[in-house]
């Protein structure tokens, strides 16, 4: 697993990978990629989750199935 250059998160699914100056980069998004160029200093993104969105608990959707079927 890599690690994204700009936001530091750990990349997961598919590396977006840039070549600046002849030097290498990866990064997690497009986005990240964006940022990191136009040189925008990084920002604490779980103080900016918690002020503008809402946890909200999902049920397991295996145990649903399970239960809908045994009906």
């Amino acid at each position: 697993m890599a690690k994204c250059e700009y936001c530091g998160r750990m990349i997961k699914g598919e590396l977006v990978k840039k070549v600046l100056r002849g030097k290498r980069h990866v990064f997690c998004t497009e986005h990240c990629f964006r940022l990191y160029f136009y040189k925008i200093p990084k920002f604490d993104l779980e103080m900016m989750y918690s002020l503008f969105t809402a946890s909200v608990s999902v049920p397991d959707f295996q145990t649903l199935i399970e239960e809908e079927a045994q009906k």
